[in-house]
């Protein structure tokens, strides 16, 4: 099938402008696909980022949590120490257990009656918290309680309270109770800058608000928030986005984090306004940056466009000329094949003796197969060695009518074209020597043909048969087969021998292509 047929086998002319446009379309799609990606790409990171800032400052929160917490319950079994049997408010008493407190903490000494007997603010004794939980809790007998946001009768402070019931003599006889300003969140939100619109908080298990930076007027009930009801209960820390505070209605990615061993958990959320900023400027660049791309690939898909249709004449005369070349190299080889089968013809006419007839046409039908093997499987530069050897010593079995089992062992070794002729001549004439002189006794005939891989272009030719052995070689031959196999060896920058071993064997080393005369610059030699 030539050229012009496997076009036509194969559809259509694919047109140029086809082609060009196909190829920007596909640019266009490509950019949009990763345009696309990049935007999900950023939507991701924007949103792991979030998470992972409000993990990380949620874990802050309860981490200092754990530490009011600590501070509290050292704070008030230190003063239910110093008070003593008989609940002595002596303020000389109390100063070692409250000196190294913060100074937004206070301590409070309650008496049964829930009057105020000490306090480290100033004018205590007039207030009365029968009323307050975190009292009334105690006295009915909570070991330790902890209240949620409540404004301090005393100094009008948004504070929090943990409280410790105090025992003597088998009966209750008061509480203890240290205070937290609301404000002391302040430190710790601005230490993890987290953003305008971010918040942090601490609240109670059952949903009631301990505090919060930035602080709201505004009542704020969780109780039945799916932060109570539906991730806590699932998992003591987490993290989801939130459509609408229940507080101001901004949008927040929260994190939520227990505080081991207390009923307090730690929040922090991060306004996600801030994040989708971001992302919006970073897609605002992109689109700045890439739509010079985008008019380049327009460019080039124009460019293209004429690039081929300019090309598309020269790139058919190309095509036609490559199809002329093989169809002259086919018919070259093919007129060789013929004329050598003429020369067999005439030599056939000729008056000569029979075994000079036969050699002749023995040699003239290895070189005719030869140039038939080449033009059928357009083979015009390296020849496979493992398809062409069989095919030549066919040809010569063939044509001496001789029965003989062949047995071949060829790798599939590339022969090129300027060595293609003299291994051909040479296979015929060893071939050729097997059935004259090596089945002469009448014992069934056998030939192994092996040709080896040597490396660097060269090979190991191996033909032998079994026949009585073609004894000693002289060493210059004067026969014409002998000196043509010597000539064509030394043509293949080869070495050969013989050897008369349970038959003949022919061994040589040669060259498959010009490279292999570059490794292996010796001459022809032969030995018996």
């Amino acid at each position: 099938m030539n050229l012009s047929e496997g076009r036509r086998a194969g559809g259509r002319e694919v047109r140029a402008t086809t082609v060009a446009i196909t190829f920007l379309l596909l640019c266009l799609v490509t950019f949009a696909g990763v345009f696309g990606y990049l935007i999900s790409a950023g939507v991701g990171q924007v949103r792991t980022e979030l998470e992972d800032r409000s993990e990380a400052a949620a874990l802050n929160i309860a981490t200092n949590a754990g530490w009011i917490v600590q501070v509290a319950h050292q704070t008030l079994r230190r003063v239910d120490a110093a008070l003593g049997p008989g609940m002595a408010s002596d303020p000389a008493a109390m100063q070692p257990a409250i000196e190294a407190l913060p100074p937004d903490v206070e301590v409070y000494i309650i008496d049964a009656n829930a009057d105020t007997i000490f306090a480290t603010v100033p004018n205590p004794s007039n207030v009365n918290v029968s009323d307050r939980e975190y009292f009334s809790a105690v006295r009915d007998g909570t070991l330790f309680y902890t209240s949620d946001l409540l404004v301090s009768r005393l100094t009008g402070d948004r504070i929090f309270v943990f409280s410790k019931r105090v025992m003597r003599n088998g009966e209750f006889a008061g509480a203890i109770m240290v205070s937290f300003q609301e404000s002391v969140l302040e430190s710790f939100w601005r230490s993890l800058e987290l953003g305008q619109g971010s918040t942090i908080s601490l609240i109670r298990r059952d949903g009631a608000l301990m505090a919060r930076y930035p602080s709201t007027d505004v009542p704020v009930d969780l109780t039945d928030h799916p932060l109570i009801t539906e991730h806590l209960p699932n998992a003591e820390f987490g993290t989801y986005f939130s459509e609408e505070s229940p507080v101001d209605t901004v949008s927040r990615v929260v994190s939520y984090r227990a505080v081991p061993g207390t009923d307090i958990v730690a929040v922090a959320s991060i306004a996600t306004s801030s994040g989708w900023r971001s992302l919006n400027s970073a897609v605002l660049s992109i689109i700045v940056l890439v739509a010079p791309i985008v008019l380049g690939l327009i460019a080039i898909g124009i460019w293209v466009v004429r690039l081929l249709q300019r090309d598309a004449k020269r790139r058919e005369e190309l095509e036609v000329a490559q199809e002329t070349n093989v169809l002259l190299f086919r018919e070259i080889h093919h007129r060789v094949k013929n004329n050598l089968q003429s020369v067999q013809s005439l030599v056939r006419m000729q008056d000569m003796p029979k075994s000079a007839k036969i050699d002749l046409q023995s040699r003239l039908s290895a070189m005719a197969a030869m140039h038939e093997h080449i033009y059928r499987h357009d083979k015009y530069e390296d020849i496979d060695a493992h398809d062409l050897v069989p095919v030549v010593v066919n040809e010569v079995v063939h044509a001496y009518g001789a029965d003989v089992e062949i047995v071949y062992a060829v790798d599939h070794i590339g022969v090129d074209r300027d060595h293609a002729t003299p291994l051909s001549l040479l296979l015929s004439e060893l071939i050729t020597n097997a059935l004259k002189y090596g089945l002469v006794d009448g014992r069934p005939g056998r030939i192994e043909v092996t040709l080896r891989r040597q490396g660097d272009s060269r090979c190991q030719l191996i033909v032998s048969d079994n026949g009585p052995g073609i004894g000693t070689v002289p060493e210059k031959p004067t026969s014409m087969g002998l000196r043509l196999i010597r000539g064509v060896v030394s043509q293949m920058g080869g070495t050969y021998k013989f050897v008369s071993e349970n038959g003949t064997r022919f061994e040589a080393d040669l060259a498959l292509a010009s490279a292999g005369h570059e490794f292996h610059p010796r001459p022809a030699a032969h030995s018996a």
